[in-house]
């Protein structure tokens, strides 16, 4: 039987219960959860999601098992380390205050009752299954309090109630820590309550006073901190009949006060409502109880003695909860009246007859006492809120002590009558109507008593929070499902479209070019991104998730399809460019033809096929084969991303069978060419698609981050792409000779089945061992070396120079300390100067005399060569050998150029030094002559001679050294030339050309038809001495033009040509005609001065006069004398008359007006010309009668027929 009632506690238990059923739940989610479809998803479809959802569940589960037992750990320790620091002073000598040895004491019975509480756990009266699934912890059951005066009977009505102690073999049967007077309070374990027996003087605080409150205080802090929400389900309190009947009216009413007081308390302090039961003890002290009630059975014994209020809800405040009292015990009254009878009948013994006929009186003699009591312990004015008064019970537990008969005590105390009553025979053992009292009435009313408010409050607030948080979940988790589903579909659309897009460009390929590979960059770009959605990067967000994401699904079936093109599609196409590669390699060149035909019998020999060096060869072909444009545009990088994806970690075998043809040509191809060429051609493919080889050598990596702003590439390739790390100082010292006889082996096996020979014949590895053929290889490396570095070199150019302002920057630039060409020309000198080995950069010092010493003798061979020449005949010079080392012969010597440069001959700067610092002093001449182009257009006159010798500079030094000298100096002179022009013309234009052309465009005597007039105040402000035109030739342009001839020329500008056209020139020429002619004194108003001699007059005039502003000639047929006049007058009248007088007396004459007004009368005149330049005839026609005049000007140029004035235009630019 223990054994089966072990198993069935192993089995019928929680955790093995909760167990079976999350593993049951677990093959539900396993079996029947890829059944579950919700349009269009299976969300449980995937073994994964499936594991994840019932991990999901056993980790709640072992997490909630995990909080439950931290819970009560932390309760327990909460208490228990509550229970160690109140206690932890006990030891101490200080005297405890008033109550607090109570305290202790009664926490360490809450500590001894903690313990056994949670060990222990009681079931019901059921038995079987049900009873171990209706058992509950002791925290779960009812808690009552029972409160009493010292000796009320509390503990003996517990001790004879009949109730099941489950604890009775461990404690004994009673509570925990004694029975019979209790002393602080005793713990009754029942299997469906807790009963608390506090001391009587808990109540009463008639022991000491202090001494007691404290202790009672303590006990209700007690219960509240352990059982905060409900402390207790119920309070008893005990009368005893003694203390009713011995006691005073006084002293009961003290008594009742004190319980009423009691209850006070802890409605104030548990802040609950619960219901009070009183028990009226000791029943048996009632004169004739043992005689009327002794003879009764267990059963009935275990009846209710008392009465029980109906319950109401809602009781008003002021109500009396006794006021059913006197009726109830009247009904009890009867009750006993009735069961009188029987009870006489029954008893033989008279004495005993009369003692039970005295009962009902002695019993109703009780009733007023009781009901006085329980009036003033329930006063309503002592409660804040009024406790559930629910009953009235007579109870007894054990029958001792002398019987109270009030009746015969009030006869002998009338008659004097002597005689004592017999003290009655104890009975014990036997309990009256207390058992159905406890598990019938109390018990069944547990949940009447309410909750701590406080506590409610927070725990409704608790669970609010906690259903609203579960109700968001439900709510998010819907949303989120819901935008995950849209999502996903969103994403399927897209999918769905692309894959049109992409079905399209499959069958437009099918008819395109098959070995256009280039073509199909665009179809494999959009199968790769097929799964790639426009709507978020990088992974999918957080919202397309939630068990519904499609896209690690549609990814492997993109991938799929994307390795299906490539491999159906694409590389066919690459197996024809391989065929067409080796189809279209000559004996010329043996590596690509080896390359080739290796390449193209791995493709085709799953054995024999090596992804590094398929992809290599076909690397090498399209760069080859690809334009610039393409490179720089990422066709280059596309095309290698796609190849990587075809053969990385997987062997490409190509479907088209072996052109055997083709290669047996190539092969006896090969075998033609001599062994160091196909040794050489060999290795440099393994070093170059090898991982030891050093990083590629570029502009941009020996010359820093401002390579960009100094050099560009005449190829146009960027400045990243340079030459391969193989051929540089440490590819070849530290890769190249030290992989040499490492890598021969690996050819020596490699040879055979690409070439096809047999296994008698030597191998090239073989050969390569050997001095003369390792001498051959080495020559080709260092040759291709040299090559490289010869088009490399030629191939680095400047960058454009496109404003004086980049000029200025540019050099300075290229000659800052420790600049980006500095760099690049020290970087050029150390990776092609081979014969210095790495262990002499450890000697710091002999580095420079070394470096010379190579020089000279690298100059003693260059004469060695060219006298063997010339005499036909081998020449040593002082025992040296044409090829002392292969290094200095091929690649040092030839780049001997860039090692002086960077090379110190001692103490001094470098060559390269001393050359950079001419740049340096025409960074500082270029920007100081931006700056005077930009404020006055001159040149500065130390620049010309600046800029010669950048370009005899240039001269000296090799590429691309000398190309950047020469655009520096180039680019300088033609910006400063330009600059100059649109400087000065801009300047001319805004002085000049605005106001000349508002000044005298359209005017006379510029323009000989014009009505208007130039007015003199412009005239001379254009023309004068010092006048716009004068002063901006003086102070701009005279420096810069050559007026020695008779046309005014530019000087040619440090660019070589002219600064400024001849046009504008001219003008300035004309102006100064201009001036010479109207402004001879340097007077600031134009004049001219002139001599008028009349010569011819018609008989018919009588008299002329010409009146010229004030100057008059009056000539009247006698002597010829000339007038000199003056252009203006002294008059200021700006008129001009030619009057006549005939010879009948009539007037008639010419009259002009004006600033011009001399030169309007000479317009109407027919002008000859005379014997001198300065002389001319004026023939006058007025009314048909002729009069001329001499007229001797001041100047060779006639100011009436200036051809200056005549062709003049504004100038406006150079």
């Amino acid at each position: 039987m223990s054994m089966l009632r072990l198993m069935a506690a192993l089995l019928f238990n929680r955790f093995t219960l909760a167990f079976i059923g999350l593993v049951l739940l677990s093959l539900v989610i396993w079996f029947i959860g890829p059944l579950v479809y919700i349009k269009p998803y299976q969300p449980l479809e995937s073994e994964n999601v499936r594991w994840a959802l019932i991990a999901a569940l056993f980790t709640i589960w072992v997490i909630k098992l995990l909080f439950h037992w931290w819970r009560a750990k932390r309760m327990n320790d909460k208490l228990m380390g509550q229970i160690a620091r109140i206690t932890a002073g006990r030891d101490t000598p200080q005297e405890l205050a008033p109550g607090q040895e109570e305290v202790t004491e009664l926490e360490g019975r809450f500590k001894e009752a903690v313990e056994v509480l949670s060990k222990t756990r009681f079931g019901t009266t059921e038995s079987g299954l049900l009873g171990r699934f209706t058992k509950r912890y002791v925290y779960q059951l009812p808690w009552y309090l029972i409160i009493g005066s010292p000796g009320s009977g509390k503990t003996t009505a517990l001790a004879n109630s009949g109730l099941d102690f489950p604890l009775a073999e461990q404690f004994g049967k009673g509570s925990i820590r004694g029975v019979g007077g209790t002393r602080n309070c005793d713990w009754w374990f029942t299997d469906q309550a807790v009963l608390l027996d506090t001391a009587g003087r808990y109540t009463t605080h008639d022991s000491d006073v202090v001494q007691d409150k404290a202790a009672w205080s303590g006990f209700l802090q007690l219960l509240k901190r352990f059982r905060g929400r409900q402390p207790i389900n119920g309070v008893i309190v005990t009368l005893s009949v003694q203390e009713l009947l011995s006691s005073t009216e006084a002293e009961r009413a003290r008594l009742a006060k004190t319980i009423g007081a009691r209850l006070g308390e802890l409605c104030d302090e548990l802040a609950i409502k619960f219901p009070v039961y009183v028990l009226i003890t000791k029943a048996d002290l009632l004169a004739g109880f043992n005689e009327f009630f002794g003879q009764m059975t267990r059963d009935e014994r275990a009846q209710v003695w008392g009465f029980t209020q109906q319950y109401r809800e809602n009781v008003p405040s002021n109500d009396d909860p006794t006021a059913q009292f006197t009726a109830e015990f009247d009904a009890l009254v009867a009750q006993i009246n009735r069961l009188l009878p029987h009870r006489l009948l029954a008893e033989p013994d008279l004495a005993r007859r009369g003692l039970i006929y005295g009962l009902p009186q002695q019993f109703v003699g009780l009733r007023e006492l009781v009901h006085q009591t329980l009036q003033e312990a329930f006063s309503s004015s002592r409660f804040k809120e009024k406790p559930l008064f629910r009953g009235v019970y007579f109870t007894s537990g054990t029958q001792e002590g002398m019987p109270f008969d009030r009746v015969l005590s009030a006869l002998k105390r009338r008659f004097a009558i002597a005689t004592p009553l017999k003290p009655g025979t104890g009975q014990q053992g036997k309990s009256f109507f207390i058992e159905t009292l406890f598990k019938g009435v109390m018990f069944n009313e547990a949940g009447l008593t309410g909750r701590n408010a406080k506590k409610e409050r927070q725990l409704r607030l608790l669970q609010a929070g906690g259903l609203i948080g579960l109700a968001l979940a439900l709510s998010g988790a819907a949303l989120a499902w819901g935008i995950s589903h849209q999502n996903n579909l969103g994403y399927l659309e897209e999918v769905k479209t692309s894959v049109g897009t992409l079905r399209q460009a499959v069958e437009e390929a099918k008819t395109g070019d098959p070995e256009n590979v280039v073509a199909l960059l665009p179809m494999l770009d959009h199968a790769e991104s097929l799964a790639v959605s426009e709507r978020y990067t990088g992974s999918p967000p957080l919202s397309w998730r939630w068990g519904l994401l499609q896209v690690p699904k549609v990814e492997t079936a993109a991938d799929t399809t994307y390795l299906r093109l490539l491999e159906d599609a694409w590389l066919p196409g690459i197996v024809r460019q391989l065929r067409r590669s080796l189809q279209q390699t000559s004996t010329s060149n043996p590596e690509a033809s080896y390359e080739a035909l290796k390449a193209y019998l791995m493709i085709h020999d799953s054995d024999r096929f090596d992804a590094r060096t398929v992809k290599a060869w076909i690397r090498h072909e399209w760069d080859a084969s690809l334009t610039p444009q393409l490179l720089q545009a990422g066709v280059g990088d596309r095309l290698s991303h796609h190849l990587d994806r075809l053969m990385d970690e997987r062997v490409v075998i190509s479907s088209t069978p072996v052109d055997t043809a083709l290669v047996a040509e190539v092969r006896q191809r090969l075998a033609q060419m001599s062994p160091a060429q196909r040794a050489y051609s060999r290795l440099k493919q393994l070093l170059i698609t090898g991982n030891s080889l050093p990083a590629d050598f570029s502009v941009v990596r020996a010359s820093g981050p401002e390579a960009p702003q100094v050099f560009s590439r005449r190829s146009g390739r960027p400045l990243t792409q340079g030459i391969s790390g193989l051929f540089t100082y440490d590819g070849y010292h530290g890769v190249f000779l030290h992989e040499l006889p490492k890598v021969t082996t690996l050819l020596s096996k490699e040879e055979g089945w690409v070439l096809g020979q047999a296994d008698g014949k030597r191998s090239t590895a073989q050969e390569v061992l050997t001095g003369q053929v390792a001498n051959e290889v080495k020559r080709l490396y260092l040759m291709e070396y040299a090559k490289l570095w010869e088009d490399y070199l030629a191939d680095v150019r400047p960058t454009r120079i496109g404003s004086l302002d980049q000029a200025g920057e540019q050099a300075r630039l290229y000659s800052s300390a420790n600049s980006s060409l500095e760099q690049f020309i020290r970087a050029v000198a150390k990776e092609t100067t081979l014969a210095r080995r790495p262990d002499a950069d450890a000697d710091s010092s002999g580095a420079s005399t070394s470096s010379w010493l190579g020089d000279k003798l690298n100059r003693i061979r260059e004469e060695q060569r060219q006298l063997s020449r010339l005499t036909g005949k081998q020449v040593n010079v002082g025992g040296l050998t044409p090829s002392g080392t292969l290094e200095a012969d091929i690649v040092d010597f030839r780049f001997r150029e860039y090692r002086r440069l960077a090379t110190s001959n001692g103490s001094g700067p470098s060559p390269l030094t001393q050359s950079l610092q001419v740049l340096n002093e025409a960074s500082a001449v270029i920007a100081s002559a931006r700056q005077q182009v930009k404020s006055g257009g001159t040149i500065p006159p130390t620049l010309s001679s600046t800029l010669e010798r950048v370009r005899a500079e240039a001269k000296r030094l090799p590429p691309p050294l000398n190309l950047m000298y020469t655009d520096l100096a180039e680019a300088t002179s033609t910006l400063v030339g330009r600059d100059v022009r649109s400087t000065i013309g801009g300047n001319l234009n805004a002085t000049i050309g605005d106001f000349c052309r508002r000044a005298v465009l359209g005017r006379y005597p510029f323009t000989r038809s014009a009505g208007r007039d130039v007015t003199a105040d412009d005239f001379a402000k254009l023309f004068a001495m010092g006048g716009v035109m004068d002063d901006f030739f003086r102070s701009t342009l005279q420096p810069m033009v050559d007026i020695s001839a008779s046309t005014w020329t530019f000087k040619q500008g440090v660019d070589g040509t002219p600064v400024g056209g001849s046009a504008s020139l001219a003008s300035f020429q004309k102006a100064a005609t201009i001036r010479d002619v109207y402004f001879r004194a340097g007077g600031k108003a134009p004049g001219i001065r002139l001599d008028i001699k009349p010569i011819e007059m018609d008989a018919a005039i009588s008299q002329m006069v010409l009146d010229v502003d004030g100057d008059v000639l009056r000539y009247q047929h006698g002597p010829q004398i000339p007038k000199s006049m003056n252009w203006p007058g002294t008059r200021g009248t700006g008129q001009v008359r030619l009057q006549i007088t005939s010879t009948n007396g009539e007037n008639s004459g010419l009259v002009t007006e004006g600033p011009w007004a001399l030169h309007r009368l000479f317009d109407r005149a027919q002008l000859l010309p005379g014997n001198a330049p300065e002389k001319f005839s004026a023939i006058f026609n007025v009314d048909g009668r002729r009069v001329r005049f001499e007229v001797t000007t001041s100047s060779v140029f006639n100011p009436f027929r200036l051809k200056a004035m005549e062709e003049f235009e504004c100038p406006s630019n150079l």
